[in-house]
């Protein structure tokens, strides 16, 4: 037994010795790799004098941690070819030969919203499926990328003859959110794609004649949505897909080579050394300040009538009840101290970075209006019998509907006015104070709630619309005059005021009136 637990021993301590002599010569070849003749030279005679080292020294260290590339996942290349490298590549090279330098700064920022969605794809194949608060930290960059894309498009406005292909992207940009959809987001590639379609048979119109590379163009950046959209299908069929073995997303880092080496692990290394001493600031007194903090004020406080010593006279000209002319000007000089710092007023685009960008388009069977603030006549023109319109967010703005339309919605608007010729089903305002709405046709229905202040125009055609209210004040509803010419109203409150009985064990309710 000890014969063979002696042997055993040799053999580890032979092991180690030769694991210590090929780290030596992995340094010697990336020294001479390097061109440092001279440090090859010493590790030579180094690993030479490893290896005449008796077995009962203590044993080198463990060889350095080998560098492995990881694997990219199979979701992963598959983007690179189908989107990547199949559509967005080419669609670059022709928007970089006919498109302008605006633009192309637009599209640029478009290809690194594409680059997020990769890291956010990267991420799901090597981690378990988070809740809500990571996953939404996870899409972060990926809406400061498509906010990004936004503000391009509305700093572009004066571009007039470029002003669609900039819609276009910053529309067809909200592509890349099916990663919150579930379980069908291919179709949602589909349906920004069928959004992009109004602004982009506005260029194959306008550049038909002038510049065929346009329609180009056009092709190609629906092709970008096209191969999203079989990419999705494809390998995301009902949501974006997740590792279900595989790390927290807490753990995970971004794809980098990861060191790969045995166990046990190398000891942590030393503490930084530690801060140097603050700058010492210049005292008026000559005795050092104590340290600050509860102490310093009592030791301040046991100095006595020493206390005072480290003050300074204030000299006649400096006090302002003795002196008019600084009272008036209500400043100290400069020679009397130190002036406090005024804070730094934030840039105007940093002021901004808050504000929701502005939306007018038509998607599907819904025109969607929102963030409009201070537009006079926004025009909602050709609408048919099936489509909606949905205004959200919008303030001092003013929507013209020309021709009739399923519905109409108002949510969180101010100080909105709707003009309708007419509508089907019904007129929904909620949470949208001094609202104001005419109707030049037919509404069977109109739903007010949560609404402060509103004004309702109503024509001939309309008196028989049934209104319905609830949590509302201060709506007025103005009637036409019989006999009198288009134009003339009577205008008449809605009631409030509700008085509630019991009668027979249930309640009845009834509308206060008063009289005189």
């Amino acid at each position: 037994m000890a014969s063979s637990a002696q042997g055993l021993y040799s053999l580890a301590t032979l092991i180690k010795r030769l694991e210590a002599i090929t780290s030596r010569l992995e340094d010697v070849e990336d020294s001479r790799s390097a061109g440092h003749l001279k440090r090859q030279s010493t590790s030579t005679v180094t690993s030479a004098a490893v290896v005449e080292t008796p077995s009962t020294s203590t044993p080198p260290p463990r060889p350095p941690a080998i560098e492995v590339q990881a694997a990219v996942p199979r979701t992963v290349t598959a983007y690179d070819e189908i989107v990547i490298e199949g559509k967005l590549k080419p669609f670059l090279e022709i928007n970089k030969a006919i498109a302008s330098p605006p633009l192309n700064e637009q599209v640029d920022l478009f290809a690194k919203v594409l680059a997020t969605l990769r890291s956010v794809l990267h991420q799901a194949a090597a981690c378990r499926k988070p809740d809500q608060k990571a996953f939404a930290e996870i899409l972060s960059p990926l809406q400061t990328g498509m906010e990004s894309v936004t503000r391009a498009k509305e700093a572009a406005r004066k571009e007039r003859d470029w002003f669609n292909h900039f819609t276009v992207i910053a529309d067809g940009t909200a592509f890349v959110g099916w990663v919150t959809v579930e379980p069908k987001p291919g179709p949602y590639v589909n349906e920004i794609k069928e959004s992009t379609a109004y602004y982009a048979n506005r260029i194959l119109k306008d550049f038909k004649e002038k510049d065929p590379r346009h329609a180009e163009w056009v092709r190609a950046f629906n092709g970008v949505l096209d191969g999203m959209k079989r990419y999705v299908m494809e390998f995301h069929t009902t949501g974006l897909v997740w590792n279900a073995s595989g790390i927290l997303v807490s753990e995970y880092k971004s794809p980098r080579s990861q060191p790969v080496s045995g166990p046990p692990p190398p000891p942590p290394p030393p503490p930084p050394p530690p801060p140097p001493p603050p700058p010492q600031a210049e005292s008026v007194s000559s005795p050092a300040a104590p340290a600050g903090g509860v102490a310093a004020v009592f030791a301040d406080l046991n100095r006595g009538a020493d206390v005072t010593k480290g003050l300074r006279k204030v000299d006649k000209s400096e006090m302002t009840h003795k002196n008019p002319a600084l009272r008036a000007g209500n400043v100290v000089p400069a020679g009397s101290g130190a002036a406090a710092k005024k804070p730094v007023k934030p840039t105007k685009p940093q002021a901004l970075m808050g504000k929701k960008p502005s939306k007018f388009a038509l998607e599907g069977n819904k025109w969607i209006i929102e963030y409009q603030e201070n537009e006079s006549a926004l025009e909602v023109a050709n609408v048919d019998i099936t489509q909606v319109i949905n205004l959200f967010a919008c303030k001092n703005t003013t929507v013209i509907i020309k021709g009739k339309v399923n519905a109409v919605t108002l949510v969180n608007c101010t100080k909105t006015s709707v003009l309708v010729e007419s509508v089907v089903s019904s007129v929904s305002i909620m949470k949208s104070p001094s609202f104001t709405l005419q109707i030049t046709g037919v509404a069977p229905t109109i739903q007010i709630d949560s609404t402060d202040s509103g004004q309702i125009y109503l024509s001939k055609q309309c008196l028989g619309v049934e209104i319905t209210t609830a949590k509302c004040s201060a709506i007025n509803v103005s009637l036409p005059v019989e006999g009198e010419e288009d134009g003339v109203f009577e205008e008449q409150a809605m009631p409030e005021m509700l008085k509630t009985v019991i009668q027979n064990g249930k309640l009845v309710t009834t509308i206060v009136e008063h009289a005189g």
